[in-house]
């Protein structure tokens, strides 16, 4: 028979254990996307689903998520159309205090230009739940910022691009959770000729997707959204849309 003290520790190693598992599932997924991250794609795509729903992490609570999926562009006048089957997603979030935490992830930035190459970039964001956590609808307020160093017709520029969202959730069931977002995105290369007055885009658009949860601590979201866009490059308009679908595996790592 075990003592006390030897039942703590065995239970206690079957929690780490656990986790252990957990973390090395996630790293296995997410350690080839930020590879192929770093790699130029044909076309100047970037991510504007969120992958996420109005919950938040409870304090000091880490999740991670990795993934991928698709875009379909058509911008200018004339208009030119741009597809990217691979774009890769892979973030973190850490819980700071109730209704609050604080995510990180690794994004291409909004620009839909054909002369500007696809650049890796990292964004921060905080995110805020402002409903009960017993109410049937869960709604957050997010905010963030990210920031890259773009290929502009073979010269290095700074891009900077701030964001604000806004998430609502509904549980279905158990394992289901519906999911739909606002999002606008603001992007701007203040270094290139013209400053940010000939230089910027604007995204504003919504999404719909499914939380499918898997195991406790894992789940599968897939989301779909459409995306108007506003903008100019070196003083030439480039307006249209833009169309996302894609999938990541969100998991809680403790």
């Amino acid at each position: 028979m075990l003592n006390v003290k030897e039942s703590l520790f065995f239970s206690r190693f079957r929690i780490h254990f656990h986790r252990l598992l957990i973390l090395r599932s996630v790293v296995i997924a997410v350690v080839p996307l930020l590879l192929l991250a770093g790699f130029p794609s044909t076309a100047s795509a970037f991510w504007l689903l969120g992958f996420s729903d109005a919950n938040t992490l409870p304090p000091q609570a880490l999740g991670m998520i990795a993934g991928t999926g698709g875009q379909y562009a058509n911008v200018g006048n004339p208009s030119k159309s741009s597809s990217t089957i691979f774009l890769p997603h892979a973030g973190f979030r850490l819980g700071l205090a109730d209704n609050f935490d604080i995510g990180y992830r690794l994004t291409q930035v909004a620009l839909p230009f054909s002369s500007v190459g696809p650049s890796l970039g990292t964004e921060v964001d905080v995110k805020y739940r402002f409903t009960r956590p017993e109410a049937a609808w869960q709604a957050a307020f997010v905010a963030g910022a990210a920031y890259a160093s773009l290929d502009l017709s073979g010269q290095t520029k700074n891009a900077w691009s701030p964001g604000v969202d806004l998430i609502v959730s509904k549980a279905l069931t158990e394992k289901y959770t519906f999911i739909s977002e606002l999002r606008y995105v603001y992007t701007a290369i203040p270094t290139a000729p013209g400053g940010v007055s000939q230089n910027n885009v604007g995204a504003l658009g919504t999404d719909i997707g499914l939380k499918i949860k898997l195991t406790d601590r894992v789940s599968l979201i897939p989301e779909f959204g459409i995306f108007d866009l506003r903008g100019s490059l070196i003083g030439n308009r480039a307006n249209g849309i833009a169309v996302q679908a894609g999938a990541v595996l969100s998991a809680r790592v403790w």
